[in-house]
């Protein structure tokens, strides 16, 4: 975590960055037998579309909202203009396929221990599994050091081969990758702990799609730095020394600028109608899919 509150990092005593194969046993274990829940909007025409949450050009309407400058004025609504004296424009909502998009985090800080790692990689490879149970055909964008755009039937090999290498945060390393497109579900798998506004950067993980999950997965070091001999504070992607000294000082002071950040991050989780997911990476798969997870699973 860096001082002025953004959290990219934690206690290193000069390491190298971890791996950890994914458990493929675990995977299927967790996945047998469910599928994927998508949001619940209309499903319409014949591939059983559903409708996006971002704004659209569909005749079908949504909602109704205040004029911003920029906005198109064919949208606006001039009943309402004559009734209220106010600019109010109709809103509405695209038509878009339940393709399901899995975007995974596989910058440096989600290998700051092995268990971290690993227990990313296989939540994504987890939902890819479920949205293929369910008959959807997933995409896999990896955000790291070299960016990829995985279909469905190479997304396995594509995480067993992943190594956590990407040297720049999280936002930056997506723009690298080809624009996230319409969906009807986008899963974030990420440890979140970047310095980018959570707001903006939720905003834009949510943008055309009709539901959106965000996953945190965080190490124990990520929550309650250790601190030790020689331990510091670093810059998972960088490499720069935050704190030189893990002082209870400098650890208390970490918590409460950890805790700030989540909470930022639940409140533009809630803001774009997110679903916010904390878990942690010392829990194995299986156990997760049974508990905080389960809210990714269709019911039976």
């Amino acid at each position: 975590m860096s001082t002025d509150g953004a959290a990219r990092g934690a206690p290193s005593h000069d390491r190298l960055l971890a791996h950890a194969p994914v458990n493929l046993s675990d995977v299927e274990r967790a996945s047998a037998g469910l599928s994927l829940r998508l949001p619940r909007v209309p499903h319409r025409g014949r591939l059983g579309d559903v409708r996006a949450a971002s704004v659209g050009s569909s005749m079908e309407l949504h909602d109704f909202r205040a004029y911003h400058p920029g906005d198109d004025l064919r949208h606006v609504d001039w009943n309402a203009v004559a009734r209220t004296g106010e600019l109010v424009v109709r809103v509405r909502q695209d038509e878009v396929s339940p393709r399901v998009e899995v975007v995974l985090d596989a910058t440096a800080s989600m290998a700051v221990s092995a268990e971290k790692s690993a227990r990313a990689k296989e939540v994504a490879l987890w939902v890819c599994e479920l949205a293929r149970h369910g008959g959807f055909e997933p995409v896999l964008l990896l955000a790291g050091r070299d960016g990829q755009r995985v279909p469905g039937p190479a997304t396995r090999a594509a995480i067993a081969q992943l190594v956590d290498d990407g040297r720049e945060p999280f936002d930056v390393a997506l723009g690298r990758l080809p624009p996230l497109q319409q969906c009807g579900l986008r899963v974030v798998v990420s440890d979140f702990l970047l310095e980018a506004p959570p707001a903006a950067f939720a905003e834009r993980l949510a943008r055309h799609a009709a539901g959106c999950v965000l996953v945190q997965v965080l190490d124990v070091e990520d929550v309650d730095p250790s601190g030790g001999a020689g331990a510091r504070l670093t810059d998972a992607e960088s490499g720069e020394v935050l704190e030189r000294i893990l002082t209870p000082g400098v650890l208390a002071a970490y918590r409460e600028r950890f805790e700030a950040h989540v909470r930022g991050w639940q409140v533009a989780a809630r803001r774009v109608s997110a679903t916010w997911v904390e878990v942690t990476a010392s829990e194995s798969l299986v156990t997760l899919a049974r508990g905080r997870l389960s809210v990714l699973v269709e019911a039976a």
